[in-house]
């Protein structure tokens, strides 16, 4: 009865906040000075600095607060081990110090931005930035603006430059936003017109309640016929728990076993590659070395074969610790069990706790048979560990030998994995038992398995170890200070807890990330100051794209959890949200749900969603948003006003994720009939707004993304932000024929790696490689689950396949096409950057166009399927566990 009142007091409250967004003001920074950056033709900088160099910037500050400048450095190719760069920011006028930064030369890897954050804001004038070195030995560079003359003037001891460095002047401007909040007020009101349309609407559900059939007094044969099943169904799960049990102990002893026999080792003194041949000269090598480890178990000392080397012959080794004088270390070491390039390993006979300051004598003589054999020893740069002594034949010597250090045996792995083996049993009989004993519906089986199953991923490909997730880790890490009232302080830097900066993990598979996670599983956070670290560039990635990360993110840190808990329950809740977004889509569904159930629980869909990546929340919602449609478009029920919500709401969230490639998907609403929303001029109206919604919230997040690819040149066309040259729409609107030829050789160059990549057979960065068995399961499971029972309907008409595919063809293209202009060096012959976990979105909807009435099921084999990608999932924590051992 007051549903129009309703609805005026919903549009005034619309209209009240585009009012109050556009009025408030918002910060916003604005790079400037970046002009050439990724230009192909980028290759001048600055002389190699020395102590005596003095670089001079003079910047002519625009009328705005300057947040921060920073300038392009990079390291010439110098392995650093000492030095610092000093950046001081005087005001021109009054020659008062504005900021300054030092910036030790350790930290810079191959190139990086250093410059000063003003605390102060100036706002115009002139500033004077002035640049030294101080404790160089080999200096770094700057790269200077071939492309364009920018603002200011470069000095380089006095003398004009007629380049000026490259620089990134950050400002702070107020600005007001009007399109967002209009976009945003438009889709408000789209969406609470169709829920207020379809809300007057006396639709009637036809589906009849259904009865559960009572139960049938059985006798004394059924009885014994039941116990037997019931007995049957128990030793089927004790032959998975000893199969679980099986699988584990062939990996314990093909490679748990060997890691743990293995040592941590850590670079003490770095070379350049600079070899002392093996002769006559150079027959008695002997190394003196001062620790800083607290605990050592050995030494190595890395060794170069040349090409014409013999391997005959013998290495007597000696180490000695010299400040207790204790011989440590004494073997003949054969030259054949040499390694091009490693660290030839001296063990000792017992490992040493509490060295550090201790001095150790690494003594190398080699037999008549290595002597100008092509052996040689890598050694240091002349100057460098001068604190460590090298004799050559009795005589010192400038340089030094090339060593790591072994801290600790990695004998926590089997405490680590045998915990994981207890929990995969524990999962496997909860498993069975939901599947086949109590035979529970599939989506509460699903619930159960894949948060179990993100339990072990967690373990086995650790934080940092998926695609981009320190990226994702620096974004969430941003929107939780943003919950937690802490203002953000740059565009490369982000405030962080003491502890979680101290701690690091590699991207790569390495002993020391599992060390990491087996130390601080259970700690609390020590050391919570918030310091100032480095980040990756924020790029202003909405924060529902990472919500449920950074909700266990903030969790975590309210409860003051130790970095590690913090970010395994972040990764998590990644998962929670994917699985409670599916988990309520299958159960909607009127059939697929074991296509959807496998979809899910795909290795790199299990990767990506037990992750920080925001893939657990745009394929989360587009699964729902399909799930939705198939309802509405083959069940009985009636549209529903909540339906309408969330379709809307679902259709503006992907959006926001992947520069809206999967935009097509909102066009699947289409095959929702006229009878379902009571009448074709309703289910026009939301069918128009089911487009409308996600297309407003295309252009209102990616309308910089469309407009760089459209105005892009070949003069500035790059390939991400290297200086590679890339393709422009230009080029082939001028070639088409181009296009059609890298089309084609995409098509045969990249479908079976497209389809690998989809199930998974390329873990974490690309370099876990499992099993090529593994993807071909999934896969084939995944055709299986497609076909439907004689039973069953067909549901899906043509027309419908035809409009399906047309979408998956559209989202492919978008998919193709964006990576081809933004991510192809040019001159390349196929698409470059394209994996198959891309499909995964839409390949629920794809799977509708496999069902068909030729083949079909004489009964169901969900259950089947079900234990077939159990084990499937069994198998790939198989040979993840192998594949990050093996290193």
């Amino acid at each position: 009865m007051n549903r129009k009142k309703w609805a005026i007091g919903y549009a005034v409250l619309c209209m009240l906040y585009f009012a109050v967004s556009v009025c408030i003001p918002h910060d916003r920074l604005e790079p400037r000075g970046l002009e050439g950056i990724g230009k192909p033709s980028l290759k001048l900088k600055t002389e190699e600095m020395t102590n005596d160099t003095e670089l001079k910037f003079e910047y002519y500050a625009d009328e705005q607060a300057l947040n921060q400048i920073s300038f392009y450095f990079t390291d010439n190719g110098h392995p650093f081990t000492q030095g610092q760069i000093r950046i001081e920011a005087y005001d021109g006028r009054t020659k008062e110090l504005l900021a300054d930064e030092i910036y030790e030369l350790v930290d810079l890897k191959v190139e990086a931005f250093w410059g000063v954050t003003f605390e102060k804001e100036p706002k115009g004038g002139t500033i004077d930035l002035v640049i030294t070195g101080s404790d160089l030995k080999e200096g770094p560079s700057i790269w200077l603006n071939t492309e364009s003359r920018t603002q200011g003037n470069t000095y380089e001891n006095g003398q004009f430059l007629d380049n000026n460095l490259i620089y990134n002047a950050i400002y702070r401007t107020q600005v007001h936003f009007i399109k967002n909040p209009f976009i945003t007020t438009l889709m408000l009101l789209i969406l609470g017109g169709m829920f207020f349309l379809i809300s007057d609407k006396k639709l009637v559900d036809s589906e009849e309640k259904r009865t559960r059939p009572g139960k049938r007094p059985g006798a004394f044969t059924d009885k014994l016929t039941a116990l037997y099943k019931r007995y049957r169904l128990w030793i089927g799960m004790g032959f998975l728990l000893f199969l679980v049990g099986l699988i584990f102990f062939y990996v314990y002893d093909g490679e748990i076993r060997k890691a743990m026999n293995s040592t941590h080792r850590v670079v003490v003194m770095k070379d350049n590659n600079k070899l002392l041949p093996i002769t006559e000269e150079s027959r008695e090598l002997v190394q003196y070395y001062t620790t800083q480890e607290e605990t050592l178990v050995g030494l190595g000392v890395r060794m170069d074969l040349g090409e014409d080397f013999v391997p005959e012959g013998t290495i007597y080794a000696q180490v000695e610790d010299v400040t207790l004088k204790e011989l440590l270390c004494e073997a003949e070491i054969a030259a054949a069990s040499l390694l091009d390039g490693q660290y030839m390993g001296l063990i000792f006979d017992h490992s040493q706790e509490g060295v550090k300051g201790h001095t150790y004598e690494v003594s190398l003589s080699f037999s008549q048979e290595l002597i100008d054999s092509g052996l040689s020893v890598i050694v240091t740069p002349e100057g460098y560990y001068e604190e460590n002594t090298f004799y050559i034949n009795g005589e010192e010597s400038k340089d030094r030998m090339s060593m790591n250090a072994h801290t600790y045996f990695n004998l926590f792995l089997k405490k680590y994995f045998f915990l994981m083996f207890l929990f995969f049993e524990a999962m496997s009989a909860g498993f069975y038992y939901l599947a086949f004993i109590r035979r529970c519906r599939i989506e509460k089986v699903f619930l159960f398995t894949i948060l179990c199953l993100g339990v072990i991923y967690n373990f086995i490909l650790v934080p940092y170890m998926t695609p981009d997730e320190k990226y994702h880790i620096d974004m969430s890490y941003r929107h939780s200070n943003t919950l937690l009232g802490l203002e953000q302080i740059g565009e490369n830097r982000c405030l962080k807890r003491a502890d979680d900066v101290e701690l690091e993990f590699t991207s790569e598979p390495s002993l020391t990330n599992y060390k990491n996670i087996y130390d601080g599983l259970f700690t609390t956070v020590k050391d919570d100051r918030l310091v100032e670290a480095e980040a990756t560039a924020n790029t202003e990635a909405p924060m529902i794209l990472y919500l449920p990360a950074v909700l266990g993110m903030t969790v975590g840190r309210l409860l003051h959890l130790g970095t590690v808990p913090m970010l395994l329950l972040a990764r998590w809740c990644s998962l929670l949200f994917f699985a409670c977004m599916t988990y309520l889509g299958m159960k909607k569904l009127p059939f697929g749900k074991m296509t959807l159930f496998l979809l899910a629980i795909l290795p790199m869909n299990l990767q990506q969603c037990t992750s920080f990546s925001y893939d657990a929340v745009i394929t989360g919602t587009i699964l729902l948003y399909s799930c939705y449609c198939i309802s509405l478009a083959y069940n009985q029920e009636p549209v529903k006003p909540k339906d309408i919500l969330i379709m809307g709401v679902l259709g503006i969230v992907f959006i926001y994720g992947k520069s809206g490639i999967y935009l097509p998907m909102c066009l699947l609403a289409l095959l929702i009939p006229a009878k379902k929303f009571g009448g074709n001029r309703v289910r026009g109206i939301c069918l128009a707004g089911f487009c409308i919604l996600p297309v407003l919230s295309f252009l209102n997040k990616n309308t910089v993304a469309v407009n760089y690819i459209a105005t892009t040149t070949e003069a500035t066309a790059t390939v991400g932000s290297s200086t590679t040259a890339g393709y422009t729409i230009s080029y082939f609107l001028q070639q088409p024929a181009e296009l059609v030829r890298i089309l084609a050789n995409t098509l045969s160059d990249k479908t079976a790696f497209y389809l690998e990549s989809l199930a998974g057979q390329k873990m974490g960065w690309v370099e876990i490689e499992i099993s090529e068995v593994i993807p071909m399961l999934f896969l084939l499971l995944l055709i299986l689950s497609v076909l439907k029972t004689r039973e069953e309907p067909l549901y899906v008409k043509t027309w419908h396949k035809w409009w399906i595919s047309f979408i998956c063809l559209a989202c492919t293209g978008i998919i193709l096409a964006g990576m081809l202009l933004t991510w192809t060096p040019k001159d390349y012959i196929s698409i470059e950057g394209v994996q198959g976990r891309y499909f995964i979105p839409f390949t629920l909807a794809l799977s509708l166009v496999g069902r068909n009435s030729r083949l079909m099921y004489e009964k169901s084999i969900d259950r089947g399927l079900m234990y077939a990608g159990f084990i499937g999932q069994l198998l790939t924590v198989m040979y993840l566990i192998k594949a990050v051992l093996i290193l």
